[in-house]
């Protein structure tokens, strides 16, 4: 999986996989994600979502756990955004 980190504020392209992290006003962090799964040897994609996680403590936990659900849904090229 190739990962693109982008700038604070900064959103994915619309069709691009993404992980989403924005951080609440407590401190914690939400994490939505979007993917177009596509595993094994199918031509067919489908396009998942995650969307209003429970919220994390930890901003690197919020991204590993996006990058992990990316990865189970097959995900080659993932932007990271963080909002707030």
């Amino acid at each position: 999986m190739h990962i693109i980190r982008l700038p604070l504020g900064k959103t994915a392209p619309p069709e691009a996989d993404c992980v989403a992290i924005e951080q609440r006003a407590d401190g914690r962090f939400d994490l939505n994600a979007t993917a177009l799964m596509a595993c094994g040897d199918t031509d067919e994609a489908e396009s998942v979502s995650l969307i209003g996680s429970e919220p994390y403590d930890r901003y690197d936990d919020a991204e590993a756990a996006g990058l992990a659900w990316a990865a189970e849904h097959c995900a080659g090229e993932v932007y990271i955004s963080t909002l707030g």
